[in-house]
């Protein structure tokens, strides 16, 4: 049994403090309140290294720190180094040390059919399930209709951000940050048909401040845009969230960026995405009205939506993937602690 306590403010968004990933490790990983108890004392974001130093500096003789990530987006911006699986964290008291397991660093978030990000909530695979399964019953010829008489020409969802910090990436591996990017695509896209929702634009809507923020993106979009922006905040090859499939969902052909290898290759049929890798986001419109919505589209679209209607309608894969999400959480640890 392997004992891990995680500590700080962020605690809350690493694999463990979601209940259906931690249910499926009780045999294996004991969450455990009580630091001292633990084998690994981890935290979620860099910036609890900072804040929780001096408690982290005090862990006992066979004790390992661990900063256990989930997100690309705080590893680039705020993070030292995200490419290193052993990291000298420079806190604002002296140099810390510690083993840092997130996406580029470890198997954890390497999925094989469902992306991490669904594991988390529930809601995910029983909203999607019931979106694609009625998506998927539309027919070729209904979803070509659809797109010659959809009101809206795009949406963009999603923070509007300026700033140095924004740019960064990481040369001879494919991370890199997508914030400012996708900010000056969505600027570039204004227009008739076109809005833009979120923090900075004119709405100011924090989704963390809404009831329900994806059920409440979903009715904003649904039905009513040709494209929608899928694009993330960051660029890994296995970092994929909930945008894409809610592009699908809506009925919209999702925008993305992703570079070769990435993984959503595997996950968006070709001709019903439309990827903006390497794209200007000056060109991006003429990008989106040169996109033939005719029948060859509605063939790769409607086939597209078959195919998540049976990703998310199939319980053998999500419990395969729950398995391989416990299976490489406990090897990581296994290997951490030697």
């Amino acid at each position: 049994m392997i004992r891990v306590a995680v500590l700080g403010d962020y605690a809350h968004r690493q694999p463990l403090a979601y209940a259906q990933i931690r249910a499926r490790c009780l045999r294996d990983i004991r969450v455990e309140a009580d630091p001292a108890r633990a084998d690994i004392v981890a935290v979620a974001h860099s910036k609890d290294l900072d804040s929780h130093a001096a408690t982290l500096r005090g862990l006992g003789a066979g004790q390992t720190l661990v900063l256990l990530s989930e997100e690309p987006f705080w590893d680039t911006i705020w993070g030292h180094d995200p490419t290193r699986r052993d990291l000298v964290h420079p806190a604002p008291d002296g140099p810390l040390a510690a083993i840092q397991l997130n996406h580029r660093t470890s198997t954890i978030y390497r999925f094989k059919r469902i992306p991490y990000f669904l594991l988390t909530e529930g809601h995910f695979r029983t909203r999607y399930r019931h979106w694609f399964a009625r998506n998927a019953a539309r027919s070729e010829a209904s979803w070509q209709a659809h797109f010659a008489q959809v009101p809206g020409q795009a949406a963009f969802m999603a923070a509007r951000r300026h700033s140095p910090r924004y740019d960064v990436d990481f040369p001879g591996t494919p991370l890199r940050s997508l914030s400012n990017l996708r900010t000056r695509i969505a600027e570039a896209c204004g227009g008739h048909g076109t809005v833009r929702l979120g923090r900075g634009w004119e709405d100011g809507a924090i989704r963390q401040d809404l009831t329900d923020w994806h059920l409440q993106k979903y009715l904003a979009l649904a039905g009513g845009y040709r494209f929608v922006s899928a694009l993330e905040n960051t660029h890994d090859p296995d970092y994929v969230t909930e945008k894409l499939f809610d592009a699908y969902a809506a009925g919209s052909i999702p925008l993305y960026l992703a570079g070769p290898g990435h993984r959503v290759h595997e996950l968006a049929g070709t001709g019903s995405w439309l990827n903006l890798w390497e794209t200007d986001p000056a060109e991006v419109p003429g990008r989106m009205r040169a996109f033939e919505t005719g029948a060859e589209t509605a063939d790769a679209y409607a086939a597209q939506q078959r195919r998540l209607a049976a990703l998310f309608a199939s319980a053998d894969a999500w419990e395969a993937e729950y398995d391989r999400l416990k299976a490489a959480l406990v090897a990581e640890f296994t290997t951490v602690l030697g």
